[in-house]
Parts: structure tokens; C-alpha cells; sequence
């Protein structure tokens, strides 16, 4: 199965049309994904409903120092939102944003067919692009992820997407020869976002698919020396907390500074780990410390799953001597 727009390359049309089409569709498949890219939370209500108010804002504070967000993603609690909640949170953000950042939409789920389904409304909403993580619980083999990712590519031609390798949560990686697979066959493949926490990943993948395949990093404690690697960019977590300094790291290591890079990582780096400890949970009480409320988790989240009071006090004191 190859995704080459067969809809359009078996129209009935002269060459020169057929080919304009398809030459503004490659238009479309151009996506910057060098920067800093939050993985925003989702905020809540005290009823548990969606507070797009709280959403806005903190799309409005982080806006300055990154360079787009990720809305519906690991860190947003994806599986927890209903399908119209997840419209909605992109439309939030598309408006907040109104065409001066990037908008990733995390659109994965366990079935295809669900999948094309949350792109179609994630394009339809006025996001730029969608990150789809692998089918997690029935761990498909390397055929039938591959022709997850090609149905989804072919049913959306013309909205580029990302491939999201996150072992620890999906139960097995996405193999690198089947990346190589579909960036051979799907053109609105436009790179992967990585959170396995091994660089080494990331350089069998780029052995397969070739070194211009674009990779952001997930893992918050390896931002600075995966970009020093050849990592895009990255889709943190943290960053809604401190997204100054994954800036600064990001800013040196496109200046060639390697020493600020690394010194920026470190000042990061209690804050990175408490975060990669207590994932969304951490995030929701990083921001109320920094005084902006984004709500109780949603179950089967609960806070006392989240960090312990030792781990609130040393994310408490990191803040702190980063303000």
C-alpha cells in the first residue's frame, strides 16, 4: 500500500493539473518543527468540565517564549477527553494563538478508524498539524502499524502529521524500519515526536529513515543534549512551567553555545525530573504554585498518585530559584 494521493494522481485531468494539485499539497506538508513546544495541560473546573478561560491563559503566558503547542497530548490527558473536548480544546487554542504559532493536535487512538476520525476533526478545527501516537493495548505488529499509519495518511492527504513513539505508555516501540517504511510512502509524514528517553532510538531511526527526518524530543531531562544531538526541537511538558529556559537551551544550541546550552539544561533539570516523575500531575501543581489554578485531576488520576510532599516542596524551592 503506498499513500501517494491516489485519489488525486487517478483523476481523469490534464498532467499540468494533476500536478499543480499535487504541488500544493507539498506546499502544505512544509511544517517548522524547530523550537520549544509545550504539551499543554488540560485545565478543569471544580465540576470536572472543561475551563476553556484557564486554557487561554495559559496559552497567553507561555505564548512569548515558545514557538507553538501540543494541545491534547500525553501531558493533556488524552484519553480522558471526550471527542468533543478535544475538538474544542484545539479550536481554543487555534483562536488564542490566531496564526502566530504552531498548533500540534494530538490525535492518536486505539483504532484506525477513531484515528482518521479525531485528525478529521483536529484539521477541521485549524490545527496545523497531528500527532499520532501508536495504538497502545493491542500492541500491533510491524504490518499493522504500518498500515495504521498509511490509512490515516491516505484518508488526510493534505494535513501533514507526526508519528509519536512513547514505549513506557503504548507497550513497545515504533520499530525504525517501519518509520522508514512510512516516510518512504506517506508524503504528509513530517517527522516523529520521541519520549523513550534513549538518544539511541532516535539514531537507529535516523539510520533507516535518513538524517533529515525531523525528531523532537519528549524526554525533559535530555532536551539540551538531544538537540546537541540533532533533534528539531522539542514537545515538553515542563515547558509549561518553565518554558524561558527550554527557550534558552533551545536559543544557545541554534547559536552553537554548547556550555550556556548545557549550564541552562542543568538549572532545568530538578524541575525536569520531578516532572518526568509525576507527569500531568506534577504540571497541574507546578502551575498552581506559579499561581495559575488549572484543577483537580480527572480520574482514575488522583492527586495522591502524584508527588509526594517532599517531591512538592523541592519542585516548590526549584521554582522558586528560577523566578
Amino acid at each position: 500500500m503506498r499513500c501517494v494521493f491516489a485519489s488525486i494522481t487517478q483523476i481523469a485531468a490534464p498532467d499540468n493539473l494533476r500536478r499543480a494539485i499535487l504541488e500544493s499539497l507539498e506546499v502544505k506538508m512544509e511544517v517548522n518543527l524547530r523550537g520549544v513546544f509545550p504539551a499543554l495541560v488540560t485545565p478543569y473546573h471544580a465540576d470536572g468540565s472543561l475551563d476553556e478561560a484557564t486554557l487561554r491563559a495559559l496559552v497567553r503566558r507561555l505564548m512569548p517564549q515558545v514557538h507553538g503547542f501540543l494541545v491534547n497530548g500525553t501531558t493533556g490527558d488524552f484519553p480522558l477527553l471526550t471527542r468533543e473536548e478535544r475538538r474544542r480544546s484545539i479550536a481554543v487554542v487555534v483562536e488564542e494563538v490566531a496564526g502566530q504559532r504552531l498548533v500540534i493536535a494530538g490525535t492518536g487512538a486505539i483504532s484506525t478508524g477513531e484515528t482518521i476520525a479525531l485528525t478529521q476533526d483536529a484539521r477541521a478545527a485549524g490545527a496545523d498539524v497531528a500527532l499520532v501516537v501508536a495504538p497502545y493495548y493491542l500492541r500491533p505488529g510491524s504490518v499493522g502499524l504500518t498500515q495504521h499509519y498509511q490509512a490515516l495518511s491516505q484518508a488526510l492527504a493534505d494535513f501533514p502529521f507526526l508519528l509519536y513513539n512513547i514505549p513506557q505508555l503504548v507497550g513497545q516501540p515504533i520499530p525504525p524500519q517501519v518509520v522508514a517504511e512510512l516516510r518512504a510512502t506517506c508524503p504528509n509524514l513530517v517527522g516523529m515526536k520521541d519520549t523513550s528517553c534513549d538518544l539511541g532510538y532516535a539514531f537507529r531511526v535516523w539510520e533507516a529513515a535518513g538524517y533529515d527526518f525531523p525528531i523532537l524530543v519528549g524526554c525533559d531531562p535530555l532536551i539540551g543534549p538531544a538537540l546537541l544531538a540533532g533533534f528539531w526541537g522539542t514537545i515538553s511538558a515542563s515547558a509549561n512551567l518553565i518554558p524561558q529556559l527550554w527557550r534558552a537551551v533551545f536559543d544557545a544550541v541554534a547559536a552553537g553555545d554548547r556550555d550556556t546550552a548545557l549550564a541552562m539544561q542543568r538549572r532545568a533539570q530538578p524541575i525536569a525530573e520531578l516532572v518526568r516523575r509525576g507527569g500531568s500531575l506534577a504540571v497541574r501543581s507546578g502551575l498552581e504554585l506559579l499561581g495559575l489554578p488549572v484543577g483537580a485531576p480527572r480520574l482514575p488520576l488522583a492527586w495522591a498518585d502524584g508527588l509526594d510532599a517532599a517531591g512538592l516542596e523541592a519542585l516548590r524551592a526549584a521554582l522558586s530559584a528560577i523566578a
